[in-house]
């Protein structure tokens, strides 16, 4: 009868480990149905080209048309200038996203005549 009792409490301790570590692992994975997971936030859009156009940039900023043409590389003579940093490919002008992510947080307090 001991030898029954021992049996059967070494039964029961496993199976309260296994329902206990279960508990855990439900817990911890990321379909938890408690509504207690964390949730990641993307403050920047993702885009998977590396380079935009002036459509594509007007829309990665969301900003209108006439304020884009305002940052979009101007000819002076010889010298192109821009405000925003840019590549040009033959007679179009790109700009990389993670020059523009920069471009945006070194200038994010300036004002643009």
């Amino acid at each position: 009868m001991k030898q029954f009792a021992s049996s059967l409490a070494q039964i029961f301790l496993g199976l309260c480990i296994l329902a206990g570590s279960w508990m855990i692992a439900d817990a911890m994975s990321d379909n938890n149905p408690s509504g207690n997971s964390i949730e990641q936030v993307q403050v920047k859009p993702q885009t998977k080209d590396q380079l935009l156009s002036h459509s594509e940039l007007q829309e990665y900023l969301g900003i209108k048309q006439d304020q884009v043409e305002k940052l979009l590389p101007k000819k002076e003579g010889n010298v192109t200038k821009s405000q925003i940093p840019y590549i040009q490919i033959g007679y179009e002008y790109y700009f990389p996203v993670k020059a523009v992510d920069l471009w945006l947080e070194e200038t994010e307090a300036a004002i643009f005549d």
